[in-house]
């Protein structure tokens, strides 16, 4: 945020200065690109967003379709807007502000797009193509710049979300591959897992606070090590541990693994999100649904509740059955039959650990105990 602050001002610097257009344009290049790399943090669809405002997202039709500005101070005054409701959402974010009461709902998705249709009608204005002055600067940029800042872990990009990738595409899920998820920091196998849990404490906090509002479908935790999904019993014990953590650290105080697990509206929560768990790990065959494709992760994909509103499949939604069944089908097709008595029987815990086979009993995953392991504990 305060790299985007910096190019706006350079902006500014330009206008006041009557500099030449070329310069101008650049400048406005730079914040474009900023502002997108703050959207790609919080899983933006910048598509979807100028096709919510009425525009095509094919870049030659959507800088045809913004019509150029008719006076640059005053679209600057706007950019100047923009900038600071990002900053207020950000603030809600990622910082210690709290809404107000009856304050709206905005999205950094929504007011990142604003700002770009403000960058390509300025640059209409001058009459610069903003789109290939980008182009340009990145490619500038690859070189220039490669090393020159230091580097931070990002839950959009991390090796948690590179590793996942595999079992989001292979997966027969059919929202998948418009999924937005953000992942564990990197799993590091000197420390145990509870230690590595507890550096992803405040990520998920953060998660929670940014998912409701951009529309983020789940949170990813990865365990790296052998000992940790080889096996059915392992992956048990492994789901449980994570879970416990959570729940001791729950900033909600709701500690919902002391509860009963086994009554029909118990949920797993963690702060003020309930989640659907599910899990992936390599002891299952590669055709199973919760294979892992990879000999040492384990991955533990917390889903908000929330997310089911978004892909239609919400109690409330007539058609939630119909779509469902459009998804076991598609398994089906793919060879990974799914046991619908486990899917239909109402306790939640159940559908955490898939069985190995499709009849084998439903597995108590919250009953194991400690297993034989080569991995650091």
């Amino acid at each position: 945020m305060a790299r985007l602050s910096e190019e706006v001002g350079e902006v500014a610097e330009e206008i006041r200065g009557n500099g030449e257009d070329g310069n101008l344009i650049k400048e406005l290049s730079d914040v474009f690109i900023i502002s997108t790399c703050l959207a790609n943090q919080y899983c933006v669809n910048l598509d979807e967003e100028f096709a919510n405002m009425g525009y095509c997202s094919n870049t030659n039709k959507l800088y045809d379709s913004i019509p150029e500005c008719c006076d640059i101070t005053e679209s600057f005054l706007n950019v100047s807007v923009q900038l600071s409701k990002i900053s207020r959402i950000l603030n809600h974010y990622e910082g210690d502000k709290v809404r107000k009461k009856g304050e709206s709902a905005s999205r950094v998705s929504t007011e990142i797009a604003k700002l770009h249709v403000l960058l390509v009608s300025i640059s209409k204005s001058l009459k610069g193509d903003l789109f290939e002055e980008v182009d340009q600067v990145l490619q500038k940029s690859l070189s220039r710049d490669k090393g020159r800042f230091g580097y931070f872990q990002d839950p959009t990009t991390s090796l948690t979300i590179q590793r996942f990738k595999k079992v989001a595409e292979k997966t027969s899920c059919i929202f998948s591959s418009r999924s937005k998820i953000w992942g564990s920091y990197s799993f590091i196998e000197s420390m145990s897992l509870e230690e590595n849990l507890e550096k992803n404490l405040k990520l998920l906090e953060r998660f929670n606070r940014v998912a409701p509002f951009e529309g983020l479908d789940g949170f990813v935790i990865e365990a790296y090590g052998k000992g940790y999904g080889d096996t059915l019993e392992n992956l048990s014990y492994t789901l449980k541990r994570v879970l416990k953590y959570l729940s001791d650290n729950d900033p909600a105080k709701a500690h919902c693994m002391n509860q009963n697990i086994l009554k029909p509206d118990w949920r797993f929560s963690f702060g003020d999100q309930t989640f659907f768990i599910t899990t992936f790990a390599p002891c299952y065959p590669e055709k199973h649904p919760r294979y892992s494709y990879n000999p040492f992760s384990t991955f533990i994909f917390l889903q908000p509740e929330f997310s089911f509103d978004h892909h239609g499949i919400h109690s409330g939604n007539a058609k939630r059955e119909s779509i469902k069944e459009i998804i076991r089908k598609k398994f089906r097709e793919n060879g990974s039959e799914y046991n619908i008595d486990l899917v239909r029987q109402p306790l939640e815990a159940y559908k955490y650990v898939k069985p190995i086979n499709v009849d084998d009993a439903p597995v108590k995953w919250w009953e194991k105990e400690v297993v034989q392991s080569n991995v650091n504990m």
